[in-house]
């Protein structure tokens, strides 16, 4: 599948074979934490709602997103009940944490600078169910692509609300996160996860 021209143009780097080739193995774990990242998504989409009270666009947007987030956590917890994948409590991947370091803990420039992160974690959630469609099958395929679509828009809405706010700012911080991202997903990682670098093994 074709990546969209502005996320083609902000990741620095595709998925690996290998992570690839793992996934395959482990469908189990990509399903149970493809969960998780819906609930994470969905629980910051809220979490935002709460800092744009003054604002009724960004309010009712998050909304749809976080509503949309929901809708894709039902989809995946119903393919896993029917693939027979028992939900269990997975540790946290690093990848989403690395990126949540990386943000400044001053305001306004913790708020532009989370808007990014959002912004990444969509974009290269997309870019990783691009390359899962040409490994999966069947129902898997099926719902990795009503997943794909959903993550172009909400980059889409992330990015321009962090350019909206301070676009110099933002586009001097996503040259670091652009090569944060890189990294994760380049180098080495001891759990696989849906956002997790090359196997360890």
């Amino acid at each position: 599948m074709v990546l969209p021209a502005p996320i083609q143009s902000l990741l620095l780097c595709q998925t690996p074979s290998a992570w690839l080739e793992e996934a395959s193995r482990r469908i189990p774990i990509l399903l149970i934490d493809q969960a998780n990242c819906e609930k994470k998504a969905a629980a910051t989409a809220v979490s935002l709602l709460h800092r744009s009270s003054v604002d009724e666009r960004f309010t009712l947007d998050l909304s749809r997103i976080a509503r949309e987030e929901l809708k894709h956590l039902e989809l995946v917890l119903k393919a896993c009940k029917r693939q027979g994948v028992q939900i269990e409590r997975l540790s946290a991947g690093r990848y989403a944490g690395a990126l949540h370091t990386w943000m400044s803990k001053r305001e306004p420039e913790r708020l532009i600078d989370q808007l990014l992160v959002c912004a990444m974690i969509e974009a290269r959630s997309c870019e990783r169910i691009g390359a899962l469609l040409s490994i999966l099958e069947g129902e898997l395929q099926a719902l990795y692509e009503k997943l794909h679509d959903a993550e172009d828009r909400h980059f889409e809405f992330y990015v321009a609300r962090a350019s909206e706010l301070d676009a110099e700012y933002a586009g001097k911080r996503l040259q670091s996160l652009r090569q944060l991202d890189a990294g994760l997903v380049m180098q080495p990682d001891q759990a696989f996860r849906f956002h997790s670098g090359l196997p360890s093994s």
